[in-house]
């Protein structure tokens, strides 16, 4: 999330700074070539996002290119459909008109990507489609991705063989990837020279108050990394303090008995007689218990209820939808699925089909959780998470 940054400030530099490259380049040329943008600007990752927008562009109008009159899976059409876009690839003409926006955001992303990495990549997992993160934009990332590349390469770690993961996954894998290399991330005020030399940059400007004093303190100390500054300083050590032990006390020596103590004759003893009990009422005795407490037959009852029930809550069931009550599935509705019948039912029938308990699991925590912005502390979705154990047998 961009919340850090003070995104007016960001866009007016972003645009200085791509109306300046535009100034100088068109100034001796009139169109410009995929090689020519990507040695555009002295920041290679400037260069390499305006080449990725350019990539995406061109596998749309590949995609559009499709007609629903002809055959387009036919191999013949497949393979010269192929030679002819790797040919168009090849004979890249941007105009100033069409590069100065894609430039625009190229500078925006890479500034987001520089000073916080976090959140480029929360950013760019949310804005996809499906709640999902594919393999392929894991692999575009690994490829177009200079700044902080060890963020995309433990991601394609994480995919291995899978299609796509959801997003709260890998913004997970993405934060746990900043922590384990932390020391890896690129300097920020070593570029910002790089910035400076084009367009005056003053990074303290781009963000919010609460980064400011951070980012200055790093600018201050140019051996470190912008983001070790982060890492919170250790606790103090606790030394207890040493305390005499207090000398020990002898025991006193146990008295001996007297040869007449031994020979004396034992007393026999004779217990009164109990008087007449009081018979004891019913909510006595049900409600004695050991240590004295006494409960009433109606808190006794209370109690094997509830135990009861909660046997009853943990059998396992066969189907998730046929266990919620009516009064449970409106409140599913209105609490989780912002009131909508048809995302509820969707959302039942993707957790029945799942196959154990881990996939279900998944499809709460890392799909439905992001796309309905569920609280997973809460109770109703605690409620939903022991409905699906019990189909699952957990």
């Amino acid at each position: 999330m961009l919340h850090k940054f003070n995104l007016s400030a960001l866009n007016d530099y972003s645009q200085r700074f791509a109306r300046k490259v535009c100034d100088d380049f068109f100034a001796q040329n009139t169109t410009a070539s995929g090689q020519q943008i990507l040695n555009l600007t002295e920041i290679p990752q400037i260069n390499l996002f305006a080449i990725s927008s350019l990539y995406e562009k061109w596998r749309a109008d590949a995609e559009n290119f499709r007609s629903p009159y002809f055959d387009f899976e036919q191999e013949e059409v497949k393979e010269a459909l192929k030679q002819f876009m790797n040919v168009v690839s090849r004979n890249i003409a941007v105009k100033r008109e069409v590069l100065e926006p894609i430039l625009f955001e190229a500078i925006k992303d890479t500034l987001v990507l520089l000073i916080d990495p976090s959140s480029y990549f929360n950013e760019l997992f949310r804005n996809q489609e499906n709640f999902s993160v594919t393999a392929e934009l894991v692999q575009q990332l690994c490829k177009y991705v200079r700044f902080n590349k060890f963020i995309p390469q433990e991601l394609a770690k994480g995919m291995k063989d899978r299609s796509f993961v959801y997003v709260n996954q890998a913004i997970e894998w993405s934060e746990q990837a900043l922590q384990l290399h932390a020391d890896e991330l690129d300097s920020v005020e070593q570029w910002v020279g790089h910035f400076s030399a084009k367009v005056p940059l003053d990074i303290s400007h781009l963000v919010k108050k609460t980064m400011r004093i951070e980012l200055l303190k790093v600018i201050d100390e140019p051996n470190r990394s912008f983001f070790d500054t982060v890492v919170p300083e250790p606790e103090p050590e606790y030394t207890p303090a040493v305390v005499a032990a207090p000398e020990p006390t002898p025991a006193p020596e146990p008295a001996v008995p007297s040869d007449s103590a031994w020979k004396q004759e034992p007393v026999s003893y004779t217990p009164p007689a109990p008087a007449n009990p009081t018979p004891a009422t019913l909510n006595q005795v049900v409600g004695g218990s050991e240590n004295g407490v006494k409960e009433s037959l109606n808190d006794y009852l209370r109690v094997e209820q509830s135990s009861i029930s909660d046997v009853y809550q943990k059998q396992a069931i066969t189907s998730i939808a046929q266990s919620i009550p009516l009064n449970q599935k409106f409140m599913f509705i209105h609490h989780l699925f912002s009131g909508s019948n048809s995302a509820y039912e969707t959302a039942i029938a993707e957790l029945e089909q799942a196959p154990d308990y881990d996939t279900a699991r998944s499809l709460i925590t890392y799909k439905f959780a992001s796309q309905y912005l569920w609280d997973m502390t809460g109770d109703v979705v605690g409620d939903l998470l022991e409905i699906v154990k019990r189909r699952f047998r957990q």
